[in-house]
C-alpha cells in the first residue's frame, strides 16, 4: 500500500485513531464476506477497506454525536408534547 496523508484520513474522520478502528472493522466485514462467498478479493485487504474509506464507501458516524443528537430529539419531543397539553 502507498503512503496516504494523514490529512486526507482526517478530512472524513477528524480523530486518526477512530479512522484506523474503522477501517479495521471494514476489513473485517470485506474479508467475511469474501469467505462466505467463496470469492478472491483483488489485492490485500487492508489496503481495500482504507480505500473504500477515503472514497466514501464506508458509513461511519460518530457515537458520541449520535448519542448528542438523540438527547436533542428525545428533549424536542417532550417540548412538544408539553406544547400540545
Amino acid at each position: 500500500m502507498t503512503y496516504i496523508p494523514r490529512k486526507n484520513v482526517t478530512d472524513l474522520i477528524p480523530n486518526k485513531f477512530e479512522a484506523i478502528r474503522v477501517a479495521a472493522l471494514e476489513a473485517r466485514r470485506l474479508n467475511a464476506r469474501a469467505r462466505t462467498l467463496d470469492v478472491n478479493l483483488p489485492g490485500k485487504i487492508t489496503s481495500l477497506a482504507v480505500k473504500r474509506l477515503l472514497e466514501g464507501k464506508v458509513s461511519w458516524y460518530d457515537r458520541r454525536e449520535r448519542e448528542i443528537a438523540i438527547r436533542e430529539e428525545a428533549e424536542a419531543a417532550e417540548t412538544a408534547e408539553a406544547a400540545e397539553e
